[in-house]
């Protein structure tokens, strides 16, 4: 399993384009791998979330969607669902697709997805609706794409609509893709450990930074939810942790919090990192 991290930013980025705190204008002048735009991750050829910043990612980390038929999302905050550039993919003319089989992209959300992508595909007269095919997701209810067996999970994020985590599998490798999300619900780490799930890698939300957390985790949480997986024996010894979508509300730049959070054996991400599990 390929884990490729093109974006690991909170909802503003990182430096917030219009704020003046400190942190941000220290990322200015450092920029390197301090700089955070818009979280989205590709899974192998499975693209989780699609950024607004999904056209830099993809020059700056030399990928070419193209090649990507499955877009999986977590919810509908405009962050993660880039419904511009769907559309783009969506038009014959924007977006020449040559072979047969890459035609139709398949779109894996909720019903607040769905919504949000036919709400602005009503007002494009030029987009191709044979080009899409919808596929509704809700927790607990596993599907396959290829060789990726996905798993939703209930997170505790965007409390009007189900928004959602996964376990993902290859058969060699499980991961859990635990973005945008609060401390996990109850029901959620009852699932994991009533189906025996161990993880190799757990990939969390770190937003909140130093603070306390909300539909958020902050390192406090992420510290907590560790410890849980570790009585529930959803995790070994050799589990990897990455802490992702980092914001700036903390007040702290990516290399202090990098330091931070490696005293317990975490690992920020970072734009353009890859994991191979």
């Amino acid at each position: 399993m390929e884990i490729r991290y093109l974006g690991t930013g909170g909802a503003e980025g990182f430096p917030s384009i219009f704020c003046q705190c400190e942190a941000c204008r220290k990322v200015r002048t450092l920029l390197g791998k301090n700089v955070k735009t818009r979280s989205c991750t590709l899974i192998d050829q499975v693209m989780i979330d699609l950024s607004p910043d999904i056209f830099s990612q993809c020059i700056n980390s030399h990928v070419d969607l193209s090649e990507v038929n499955h877009l999986v999302f977590t919810h509908s905050h405009s962050d993660h669902l880039n419904t511009t550039e769907i559309c783009f993919r969506l038009r014959e003319m924007a977006s020449v697709i040559q072979k047969k089989d890459k035609k139709v992209m398949e779109i894996y959300g909720n019903d607040a997805v769905r919504d949000g992508i036919m709400e602005i595909i009503a007002k494009d007269p030029h987009v191709d609706l044979t080009r899409m095919r919808f596929h509704r997701i809700q927790k607990f209810e596993p599907f396959r794409i290829g060789h990726l067996k996905f798993t939703p999970l209930k997170a505790y994020h965007k409390l009007d609509e189900e928004a959602l985590i996964f376990v993902i599998e290859d058969g060699r490798s499980t991961m859990l893709y635990a973005n945008d999300t609060g401390v996990l619900p109850e029901e959620t780490l009852d699932f994991i450990e009533q189906q025996n799930i161990k993880f190799d890698v757990v990939s969390m939300d770190t937003c909140r930074g130093t603070l306390d957390g909300d539909t958020h985790m902050g390192i406090r949480e992420n510290v907590e939810l560790r410890e849980r997986l570790r009585r529930m024996h959803a995790v070994t010894p050799d589990t990897e942790y990455y802490l992702n979508h980092y914001s700036h509300m903390c007040g702290m730049i990516p290399q202090e919090y990098e330091r931070l959070v490696g005293q317990e054996g975490f690992l920020l991400t970072y734009d353009g990192l890859s994991v191979t599990v």
